[in-house]
């Protein structure tokens, strides 16, 4: 069976503290993640919620719950679209690695392989590339 799994990486001008920031903070998030404001207490097992208007006119209500969770390293939780039908759960993994002064944020999407997963895939591709080159120029132009 094929494994449908997003792999990305950005490099980022920034300590590890400040991309980690950027991952938490709603006001952040808003600015990068299309429009989305993510809730959570951040602690293993607790809800998260990515909430908020794609393009400003398209609601966004995804929930899921933190994984796991190592501040500042490590960020991994899943999620469901609240407007798809199915049960299928994504798994993202957000890695931050520290060098040369730089941090490296390793992006890992699991998209499942039911349903419509290949179509879930295609999106989730895309959509990567926007919030990482979104997130990468919110931080290093402030």
């Amino acid at each position: 069976m094929k494994e449908y799994i997003v792999k990305k990486d950005v490099t980022i001008n920034a300590e590890p503290s400040v991309v980690w920031d950027a991952l938490t903070d709603p006001v952040k998030t808003e600015k990068y993640f299309f429009n989305c404001k993510v809730v959570s207490s951040w602690k293993a097992g607790s809800p998260i919620t990515f909430k908020g208007r794609m393009f400003l006119i398209i609601p966004i209500k995804m929930k899921g719950r933190i994984l796991k969770i190592e501040p500042e390293k490590l960020l991994q939780y899943n999620l469901k679209n609240s407007s798809d039908d199915s049960s299928t759960f994504s798994t993202v993994t957000d890695k931050l690695t520290y060098k040369d002064g730089k941090t490296i944020l390793s992006i890992t999407d699991d998209v499942g392989n039911g349903g419509d997963a290949e179509k879930r895939y295609s999106k989730s591709v895309k959509g990567w590339d926007k919030i990482l080159k979104g997130l990468k120029e919110m931080i290093e132009e402030n």
